[in-house]
Order: C-alpha cells, then sequence, then structure tokens
C-alpha cells in the first residue's frame, strides 16, 4: 500500500505533467508571449536587470497580465470551467487582442454570456487597478517582476486588483493570479520567487475538486492535525462497518472545516503550485464522477470514494 507521501508525490507528478488551466486557456497569441517570459526567465533568473531589460522587448506583455486579471476578477464571481475560459479566449482575442479599452473589454465579455453588472464591475476594477500599478511602477510586469516575498505579493494582489476585499471568494481569484507568476511553469515574471523557495511558501486556495482528491487519495493520512485525526476516525468507522456489511453512511465534510488540511497537505507536498494544480485536475476529470479506473493515481490511491465534501 502506497504512503501518503508517495500519493503526494504523484499528485505533484501529474501537476508538473500539465498546464494551469488558465495558460492552457490563454487566447493564441498571448500563449506565444508566455513561452517568450519563460525563456527570458530561465536565461537571466539570476541578472535582474539584465532580464527587466530584455521584458521590455516582449510586445504586449502588459495586455497579458490585464487579460490574466480579468480572469481572476470574473473568478471571484464564480469559477470558470475549461470551456469558459476557452470561449473568454475567443472572445478577447477577437474583440480586444492588443487595442484595450473598456468598451471592447465588455463586448467580448458579452459575446460569453458574462452579467451586465458583473461584466461593469470587472472592468472597473481592471483598469483601476492597471492606472494604480502603472503609476507607482511604470508598468505592470515591472510591478510582478519585482515581487520577492510571496506574501507581500499576494497582499498586493489583494489590494490593488481586489480593492482589499476578503472572503473566500476572493480568495479564488487573488490565488489564481498568484499561482500564475510565481512558478516556472506558469509565466515566471516575480524570478526570485519562481526560482527560489519562496514559492513553496504558496498556501492553495482550497476548492471542493483540490478537497475531494487530497481526502479520497490518502494523500493528508500521515499529517498529526487534529482535523485530520477526526477524518481518519471517521473513514476508520466507516471502513469497519464495510467489514461487518452494513448500512453504512458516507463521510459527508464541510469544506470550510477541512480546507486547513488541505492547505496543510499542499505545503507538504513540496511544491504547492504543482499538487493543486493535479490535485484539481484529478478532481475535476476523474474523481468527481468516480472515474476511478482511468485516474493518474489509480495504482495507489485509497479510493474512500464515501467521502463527500460540501
Amino acid at each position: 500500500m502506497a504512503t501518503a507521501e508517495e500519493v503526494r508525490k504523484k499528485i505533484v507528478e501529474h501537476g508538473a505533467s500539465i498546464r494551469d488551466r488558465v495558460i492552457e486557456n490563454l487566447p493564441h497569441n498571448y500563449a506565444l508571449l508566455v513561452e517568450q517570459v519563460k525563456s527570458i526567465s530561465r536565461t537571466y533568473k539570476t541578472d535582474f536587470d539584465t532580464f527587466v531589460a530584455s521584458l521590455s522587448n516582449v510586445r504586449g506583455l502588459d495586455l497579458l497580465i490585464t487579460y490574466t486579471a480579468l480572469v481572476a476578477l470574473l473568478s471571484k464571481h464564480r469559477p470558470l470551467s475549461d470551456a469558459e475560459l476557452k470561449n473568454l479566449a475567443a472572445a478577447y482575442e477577437k474583440h480586444v487582442y492588443d487595442v484595450f479599452s473598456a468598451s471592447r473589454i465588455r463586448r467580448a465579455l458579452e459575446e460569453v454570456g458574462v452579467e451586465k453588472d458583473v461584466a461593469n464591475q470587472v472592468i472597473t476594477d481592471v483598469l483601476r487597478a492597471s492606472s494604480v500599478i502603472n503609476n507607482k511602477y511604470k508598468s505592470l510586469h515591472l510591478w510582478i517582476a519585482k515581487q520577492r516575498k510571496i506574501a507581500d505579493f499576494e497582499n498586493g494582489i489583494r489590494e490593488v486588483v481586489f480593492r482589499g476585499e476578503g472572503g473566500n471568494r476572493v480568495g479564488r481569484g487573488v490565488k489564481l493570479f498568484l499561482r500564475l507568476f510565481i512558478h516556472e511553469t506558469n509565466i515566471p515574471l516575480a524570478t526570485k520567487i519562481a526560482y527560489g523557495q519562496e514559492h513553496k511558501k504558496y498556501i492553495l486556495h482550497g476548492d471542493m475538486y483540490t478537497a475531494l482528491v487530497t481526502l479520497r487519495s490518502g494523500a493528508f493520512e500521515d499529517v498529526p492535525t487534529l482535523t485530520a485525526e477526526r477524518v481518519k476516525a471517521r473513514v476508520a468507522k466507516r471502513l469497519l462497518c464495510e467489514a461487518k456489511e452494513g448500512k453504512c453512511r458516507d463521510v459527508v465534510l464541510r469544506l470550510e472545516s477541512i480546507r486547513g488540511l488541505v492547505r496543510h497537505v499542499g505545503k507538504i507536498s513540496g511544491d504547492p503550485v504543482l499538487f493543486e494544480r493535479g490535485a484539481y485536475d484529478i478532481g475535476s476529470k476523474y474523481c468527481k464522477d468516480l472515474r476511478c479506473e482511468e485516474c493518474p493515481l489509480k495504482d495507489i490511491c485509497r479510493r474512500h470514494t464515501f467521502i463527500k465534501v460540501k
């Protein structure tokens, strides 16, 4: 039987084998910019001045950042599916791409069915954030490139892009924007974070799919916290019931009650960005529909499918 550490390692490996959903579904020309940034960051990660000078030659980089801010702000209102991200990218490329204006963004958002009041709020927030950052740092990419500490960067995103708002829905958007720029497999503009140990301090959001995979797979079973022990006790009780062939109840857990545990598991995985990416992908494509035989974890998962998260 695989250990919890081995399960976490497999989830991280899966995360490394795929791309972030936002990166995967970018407008085509923006996706090309991502590859340019990766190449430049790898080459000049230890030479900040040359790195910044090279970024100035990447035409449209700030437009790419603006687009990611737009996606993050939209995700504050509700999670976006892969299909919705793909449709948004197509509409954005059609109406906006390299001519950024409120009217063009509005047309793109209308085309994909974003409610008018949500669209207006998102556009206002994007324009406001861009103005604030440009006034202080001269460009969006320079703001990100100068980030050194993940906590400071996250606080800055919340303050500037999300107007200092709190709550889990806002947190979802903040984490989306943050993770895109702090990991070498995404858009590693924050090189001091992406290429050092700092990115390992990322605290994942703790969504439904990531939680399902973390718990059902057994990736949490070596965690000695009170929450983990309570979950393990309920799992053991269910397994005992099954052994007696009785009528057994599902183990139903509230997401809010186990989010801290899921975040801790992500942290001890060694790469919380990849853990979150891998777990979310497995959860959304396999775990939610109990497609266990097709799952990347099929050979090591505990298959505690009686665990439900609400």
